[in-house]
């Protein structure tokens, strides 16, 4: 008779907007404990940890971590604070679980990576599309080679958001623009289903703030293959994907949160694959437990090594941007 997996406590730190939809299905998860909701707004924590079902709530950071039922900490603040609360929990012994990117460059992502290895705890770039079973059947499509050798990606992410130069987008001491919040999405696929990336090419535009707000991102590929991505908070709404082939192509609409694949064959024939859940982050979640339960200080879904290498691509991009404003 098979023995019940362990829980696991999840404490949660940055009540806001993507955090309810994480917790929404954290709740689902019936190996997943949720503990505890920390933010500098007492009230905001509260009310959170009401809404969702947690079973407590703090004023502070420093007090979530130092909460013995919290195991894994989810990290979903601006991007600026994610190397120090991050180095908070895992310097506590804690799990860490931080949303993408982990780090604003590849200097503090090494850092983080390094600090888990001494420290002897999980951290992981919390990048949900890592983990989509329809981004794992285009891969598995791709494997099997159903559309031959790879020779372009294309992907977009790209939508009409703030022009308030106030916004956190818009804000170079937030960690503002448009590769670093959205633009890791693209990298990320072309990196996951084209492979191993020798050359950035990348133009864009500065807002007044000084960020981009909208970039073209041209990868070549060591196998050959060439990517085409854009990036933007300033345009009509274009998220999908598709994979072109020498003997045929796979379609993903919205793919950083996919829930359909579309394999076209050279000779007419077409598969669709759609996911059984609907959710965004089920599958990340259980993929973290799962790695945490095998006694791993990184997920195999989406190791160390690959945050680094997108932190250092998405900081090459932003360094070609600056340095040719006029």
């Amino acid at each position: 008779m098979n023995e019940p997996r362990r829980k696991w406590g999840w404490g949660l730190i940055g009540p806001g907007r993507f955090a309810r939809e994480f917790a929404s299905e954290l709740i689902l998860n019936d190996r997943a404990r949720p503990v505890a909701v920390a933010s500098r707004d007492p009230t905001r924590a509260r009310e959170f940890a009401a809404d969702f079902g947690f079973e407590k709530s703090h004023d502070s950071y420093q007090a979530l971590v130092d909460d013995p039922e919290v195991e894994i900490v989810y990290i979903v603040v601006p991007h600026v604070f994610h190397r120090g609360i991050a180095e908070l929990a895992m310097r506590a012994g804690k799990a860490v679980v931080c949303e993408k990117p982990l780090t604003v460059n590849a200097a503090e992502t090494r850092t983080l990576c390094e600090l888990a290895r001494e420290r002897g705890v999980f951290l992981m770039e919390a990048m949900k599309t890592a983990f989509l079973p329809a981004i794992q059947r285009a891969r598995q499509w791709i494997a099997a080679g159903e559309i031959g050798d790879v020779k372009l990606i294309r992907a977009d992410f790209c939508f009409s958001g703030p022009d308030d130069p106030n916004d956190r987008l818009m804000n170079p001491k937030l960690g503002g623009g448009c590769v670093l919040d959205v633009g890791i999405y693209p990298i990320f696929l072309s990196h996951f289903l084209g492979g191993k990336i020798c050359d950035l090419k990348t133009t864009g535009h500065l807002t007044e703030t000084g960020v981009e707000d909208t970039v073209a991102i041209s990868l070549t590929h060591e196998n050959g293959a060439c990517s085409a991505l854009t990036a933007s908070f300033q345009s009509h709404e274009s998220m999908d994907a598709v994979i072109l082939g020498t003997a045929g192509s796979i379609q993903i609409p919205k793919f950083h949160t996919a829930q359909t694949a579309i394999l076209n064959r050279a000779d007419g024939r077409s598969e669709m694959f759609e996911a059984e859940d609907s959710g965004m982050v089920g599958a990340e979640i259980e993929a973290v437990m799962g790695a945490l339960d095998a006694g791993h200080l990184e997920c195999p879904g989406h190791p160390h090594q690959r945050s680094i290498r997108l932190a250092e691509l998405m900081e090459m991009a932003i360094h070609q941007i600056q340095s040719s404003k006029p």
